[in-house]
This record gives C-alpha cells, structure tokens and sequence, in this order.
C-alpha cells in the first residue's frame, strides 16, 4: 500500500467534520420520527379506535426502525474510519459530506416508503441507502491508501471488512427494491439480513489480521 496523498493539500482538523457528522447524523434520526404521528382528525372515541390507528402506522414503524437502525450503522462505520484519520484533506471532507448528504436524505425517502408502498417508493428509498454505501466505500478506501492522513495505517483487514459491509448494505437495498416490483409490502423484510453483516464483517476482518509473531 502506498500513500498517495499529495504535500500540496492542506492539513485540515478532523474535529469541525466530526461534530458536524454528529450532528447530521442526530438530526436525520430525530427527523424520522416526524413520520410516526397520528392522523390530525383522527377521531378516537375509545380503545378501539386507537388501536386501529395504531396498526395503521405499522407500515410507518417498520420504516422507522430500518432508517434508524441504517443510520446506527453508517455513523457507526464513519467513527471506526475517522478512529485511523490523524487530519482531514479537502478529499476526505467532500467524500464525508457526500455521505452526509445521503443522512439527511434518508428521512424523506423513509417518509416515502413508508406512505407509498411501492416500486417507485423502495426505488428511492433504496437508492438513498446504495447512495451512502458507496460513499462510505469511497471514504474508506481513501483512508486505507492515504495513509499520511493517519495516526496509524487502516489494516487490511479492516478496509477488507468495511467493503464486505457497504456491499452488503447496498446488495440488500438492491434486492428490497428487485422484491417491491413484485410485492412492494413485502419488500422491507430483506432488510432483516443487514444483522448478519457485523458478524460477516468481523470474519473477514480477522482472516486477513498480521499473523502473531
């Protein structure tokens, strides 16, 4: 692995992409639970009634739980990296900001998803997810073969692990959205297999450790 990264960029402090990481990432969260909201004129004259309502947000809850649960993941994925990044280039900003821009897009597109149960709406809510993967793949690989941006060079087995992971979250996306053209109710269940990535992940990470001296 060689450092391809050039005397000429500046050295810029992780810190300020950080904190604003944190704070899209926390907003776009919140944001998601604007959709989990009874109907205005909803009328609820008794238990029944409110139960009625309440199943009718099924679809709205199960949206919520996926967008939060994506978003865990990808701030999750940008601490570990940022964890290697001693200073920031305008190249890691502008990938980490491309991500970001698919964080605060993922409230809308779940938004739709969710009031839209169809093709067009996983097709956007998909590509939101596929969006971010692949940002954070680019952002990933740039560390890993910038390692003068590093306290310390991302191992390959790290870099190995976060491209099993973004794959896998964009081929789920994938198949959500391959699956809603044919039953859109349905298509949200695949999402279930995005547990299975963290222990993949892991796997792949230790295979390719340094062998113990």
């Amino acid at each position: 692995m060689t450092d391809l990264s050039h005397d000429s960029h500046p050295q810029l402090s992780k810190h300020r992409i950080e904190a604003l990481v944190d704070g899209i990432f926390a907003v776009a969260m919140t944001l998601l639970v604007i959709d989990l909201r009874l109907p205005e004129h909803a009328h609820l004259a008794g238990e029944a009634e409110l139960r009625g309502v309440l199943v009718g947000l099924i679809p709205n809850l199960i949206s919520w739980l996926i967008s939060f649960f994506v978003l865990a993941i990808f701030w999750i994925a940008n601490h570990r990296l940022y964890s290697y990044v001693r200073h920031a280039d305008p190249g890691l900003l502008w990938l980490t900001i491309l991500n970001l821009a698919g964080a605060a897009l993922l409230p809308f597109a779940s938004a739709v998803n969710s009031q839209f149960p169809s093709f067009t709406g996983q097709l956007i809510y998909s590509g939101v997810m596929i969006w971010m993967g692949v940002s954070a793949l680019l952002l990933a690989r740039r560390i890993y073969h910038h390692p003068g941006l590093c306290v310390h060079p991302m191992a390959e087995g790290a870099y190995r692990a976060t491209v099993v992971r973004s794959c896998g979250v964009m081929t789920i996306a994938a198949l959500a959205a391959v699956i809603s053209y044919y039953e859109p109710r349905l298509s949200n269940a695949v999402f279930v297999l995005m547990s299975t990535l963290r222990p993949i992940g892991n796997r792949v990470e230790r295979r390719y450790a340094p062998a113990a001296a």
